[in-house]
């Protein structure tokens, strides 16, 4: 499997957690399109995003140009080199955003960019009081580490997951990919609308 995949000099990243425990070996490059995590993790919110940018100014982000890695190359002592070569690479690129998933993820991107974190974001409340932090306080002038869900989404307590991420500030029934879709949505419209992100 290759360590990345896209353009590094694109404004928005993903970041994955590991490499899938089995099956690796027949993937070609993180989150690859084939897997299902990927279109349980980042389809499912992109499908609403991509709807509201349409349905709002007729724009399509352009995901084929997305830079997407993970956080960890794989378990055991790469887990030591991930974080370094995270923080060279955000520190050459400088994306304007970095979507994480799950609490892994955030936490390594978070200090690969140089930000200290508060607390470990462990659970699926605090990751969303994250989202919404971040997302609020977007600085144009650093790397906004944005954090998503990985597989607690796509388990056994999904309806938990829904609601523990989005909180009360979701439509009813929750549904935590229309809520982060519409937010990412709205995020790019608002401060990413002149960046070289939208399919022409």
């Amino acid at each position: 499997m290759r360590d990345f995949t896209g353009d590094p000099g694109f404004p928005i990243w993903l970041i994955g957690d590991s490499p899938p425990e089995r099956g690796a070996d027949k993937l070609d490059t993180p989150l690859d399109p084939r897997h299902p995590s990927r279109h349980n993790i980042w389809t499912s919110v992109a499908d609403p995003m991509q709807d509201r940018l349409y349905r709002q100014r007729r724009l399509r982000l352009d995901t084929s140009r997305l830079y997407i890695r993970n956080a960890m190359l794989s378990l055991g002592e790469q887990i030591q080199l991930s974080g370094p070569r995270l923080k060279e690479l955000l520190d050459k690129h400088r994306p304007n955003v970095v979507l994480t998933f799950g609490a892994s993820a955030f936490m390594i991107a978070l200090f690969a960019s140089g930000e200290v974190p508060q607390k470990l974001y462990k659970t699926t409340k605090l990751l969303g009081e994250q989202f919404r932090t971040r997302i609020e306080k977007y600085d144009e002038h650093k790397v906004n580490i944005i954090p998503l869900l990985h597989v607690s989404i796509a388990r056994g307590k999904f309806l938990e997951g829904h609601r523990d991420f989005v909180g009360a500030y979701g439509e009813a029934p929750v549904n935590y990919f229309d809520y982060v879709g519409a937010k990412l949505a709205d995020l790019l419209l608002e401060k990413l609308h002149n960046k070289p992100i939208w399919i022409r």
